[in-house]
């Protein structure tokens, strides 16, 4: 009995840290070694789990499956997988409910157990493979998805099997961008229109960038991920376009967030003006800080509670109600203070080059990205990793949705390759 109300514990902690942590992966306001300290509690946890459940998981590991909480899910999911449970996850997981089949599809993800990989593809090549989509977006997570496997599901009939193959097939081999990337760039589908884009600028194909372009002319609700892809591969002449969209008020904050990528000076002082504006500040001022690497705190932050003029109250103080509450990772950005940062920018200005792409205060280079892919906060190190995938061809790949000792070792090679890493706007050399 004892045991089993230290396993109980056990889980319980480990629910609770495997929350924290899936929540610092797409935070503001930590970074890759705060993200780790959690990191380390939860793997204390789970560690607990495996040694003390190796005689008992009947008794609390197997019930938790069926838990409501999809984080008490992954935990037990992943101490039965450390166990040699492979089977009876993987059989979980064909039968599960939608939210407990994605908790247990992330435990999968992140797992070590021995053959694991070559378990999950034998399950996709199942003719009553179920979900397939999600084996073959686990083994593109884990880098266990054989080219030859993937190039199968390019022209598949589910749209999010062809989603899932294209985003993992880095790069995209010749024969598939030749007979098959015009089709899928001019897909009806956006999530097809974006991994084809991605998988065809990966490969420097001219109509990749294009349609990149013509997505971002669109002015719609798909055009935010191509406004991405054209401010980190873009030029100084094509930062304007990004800048027209600003009028668009509902696709502001996607442009901000954009133009935080682009580096240019240009933008940089569209940013610093849109700290004025009380609904835009503090996305502005992250996308300011980005570029320039003026970390907003100290005198450049306003003080823990107080808010710019004009700015709406915290969701949960407001009368509306139908405000709302869930709260967004942008809330936990600072508010700028914006006289101090203009005063800043007075002093610092000439030191920022027309031209050129700044990342971090620095003039942009393979150094300079893998850096900020070490030290940028946790949401922005998302983009960044698709950038070096992009720019070293889809040989330097950095998870940063996998524990933190896999993004270490990951960056490692990353730097040891910096130097090989383009760094060419997208539309140079296209074929």
């Amino acid at each position: 009995m004892l045991l089993v109300d230290v396993l109980e514990e056990h889980l319980d902690e480990a629910e609770f840290r495997w929350l924290q942590w899936e929540k610092s992966l797409g935070a503001p306001d930590f970074t890759l070694i705060e993200t780790a300290r959690l990191e380390e509690l939860l793997l204390a946890h789970l560690d607990g789990l495996v040694i003390g459940a190796a005689t008992s998981a009947d008794s609390v590991l197997r019930p938790a499956l069926d838990a409501e909480d999809p984080f008490r899910v992954s935990a037990a999911a992943y101490s039965l997988l450390a166990l040699g449970e492979v089977d009876e996850i993987l059989r979980r997981l064909r039968g599960a409910e939608p939210e407990a089949r994605t908790a247990i599809r992330r435990a999968l993800e992140l797992s070590e157990a021995p053959g694991l990989g070559a378990r999950l593809l034998d399950l996709l090549t199942r003719e009553d493979a179920a979900p397939r989509a999600e084996v073959l977006e686990m083994l593109s997570f884990r880098r266990e998805a054989p080219p030859e496997v993937l190039a199968h599901y390019f022209a598949h009939d589910e749209q999010r099997v062809r989603v899932a193959a294209l985003r993992a097939a880095m790069p995209l081999p010749e024969d598939a961008a030749r007979k098959l990337l015009p089709m899928l760039l001019d897909s009806s589908h956006p999530g097809i229109r974006a991994a084809a884009m991605g998988a065809g600028l990966t490969i420097g194909v001219r109509q990749a960038w294009e349609a990149c372009r013509a997505a971002v002319r669109a002015h719609d609700e798909h055009s935010p991920e191509a406004m991405v892809l054209f401010a980190m591969g873009g030029n100084e002449s094509d930062v304007p376009l990004l800048l027209a969209l600003l009028d668009a008020e509902d696709l502001r904050p996607h442009v901000l967030w954009a133009l935080g990528f682009s580096g240019r000076v240009s933008a940089m002082e569209v940013c610093l003006s849109y700290m004025e504006v009380p609904d835009m500040a503090r996305l502005a001022g992250e996308s300011f800080s980005a570029m320039t690497g003026l970390r907003l705190e100290g005198p450049y932050a306003l003080p823990a509670g107080e808010r710019p003029e004009g700015a709406a109250p915290p969701a949960e103080f407001q009368d509306d109600l139908d405000a709302d509450l869930e709260p967004r990772p942008e809330d936990d950005l600072p508010w700028p203070d914006v006289a101090a940062i203009k005063g800043w920018w007075r002093d610092e200005k000439r030191r920022f080059v027309k031209g050129t792409r700044y990342l971090h205060g620095q003039p942009f280079s393979g150094t300079v990205l893998v850096d900020a892919l070490e030290t940028s906060p946790m949401r922005r190190r998302h983009v960044l990793a698709r950038e070096l995938a992009l720019r070293s061809r889809g040989t330097l790949m950095v998870h940063t949705r996998a524990f933190t000792h896999v993004q270490r070792a990951e960056l490692a090679k990353a730097r040891a390759a910096s130097s090989r890493i383009r760094m060419q706007s997208f539309d140079s050399g296209l074929r």
